[in-house]
């Protein structure tokens, strides 16, 4: 249906191997692809998670969704949905020119860890869970990144390539070329915040002493299971702030209201393509 809408808009092309895991599987940050498939069958209950772009006259989007297959979230996937959602919010409100992938990255993390917290899933200070990098337990990826002729478009400062290992050993994990770049009007980037419940890296973190602390197991056993959580705009970085210009249901209401209603649509299947 995607590929459909792409075409009869224009597109001829994905922009990459879509990426469509459902249920547990969207814990997995690459699922699918070539040598594994998207072929997971997608049950009632469950919500997938849809990351996916086209591509027009040789311009890329990437934009990634994530819903519930029955049209109604459960409780536990809202909470983890409007956490992102609302980390999600914070960054694209925090973003002007001059303001620095870095400050960006840190408003993210520390953004998701508050969240977390006001939930219930972790306690403590959020500086303090920062400092123990407790946010790539939950998070283990970057922010986003320049978009256009690529998926993943060129851009940044490429001077981190120059780091000397003691100099990269006190790095974050993700920071990257666009670390100490100033955003500059004009520029065109995602945000892409998310949560997940990966056995294989909360279990660790929970035995963990300075991470386990902070994460109150019994409420993190509830959303085992889940997978996860990603949302993904394309924004412009404009003169006073930026503007979104993915456009698709965001809050949890807007999702539920869009599935238990679609418009109309003629656009014809090609199953062919």
């Amino acid at each position: 249906a995607v590929v459909s809408t792409q075409s009869t808009g224009g597109g001829r092309e994905m922009g990459y191997i879509p990426i469509c895991p459902s249920g547990d599987r969207s814990k997995i940050l690459h699922y699918g692809g070539q040598s594994a498939p998207n072929n997971y069958q997608i049950l009632d209950g469950e919500m997938c998670l849809f990351d996916m772009g086209g591509e027009y006259h040789c311009y890329l989007t990437d934009i990634t969704t994530s819903f519930p297959v029955n049209g109604r979230f459960t409780e536990t996937q809202k909470t983890v949905y409007n956490i992102v959602l609302e980390t999600m919010q914070d960054v694209v409100n925090a973003i002007k020119p001059g303001y620095t992938w870095r400050e960006a990255r840190r408003q993210c993390y520390k953004s998701l860890l508050g969240y977390l917290k006001r939930a219930g899933l972790v306690v403590g200070e959020v500086e303090e869970m920062y400092a123990v990098k407790l946010h790539r337990i939950f998070m283990p990826h970057g922010i986003g990144h320049f978009i256009g002729g690529d998926v993943h478009d060129v851009g940044g400062n490429a001077s981190y390539w120059c780091w000397t290992d003691a100099e990269a050993r006190h790095i974050d994990w993700y920071d990257d070329s666009l670390e100490w770049c100033p955003l500059e009007r004009n520029m065109v980037l995602t945000i892409e915040p998310g949560c997940y419940f990966n056995d294989v890296l909360l279990d660790p973190a929970l035995q963990d002493k300075d991470q386990g602390k902070f994460m109150v197991k019994s409420e993190i056993a509830r959303y085992r299971g889940l997978g996860g959580v990603r949302i993904e705009e394309v924004f412009v970085v404009r003169e006073g702030g930026c503007e979104v210009i993915s456009d698709l249901p965001r809050t949890a209401e807007e999702v539920e209201a869009f599935m238990s209603n679609p418009p109309p649509s003629d656009i014809p299947f090609l199953d062919t393509y």
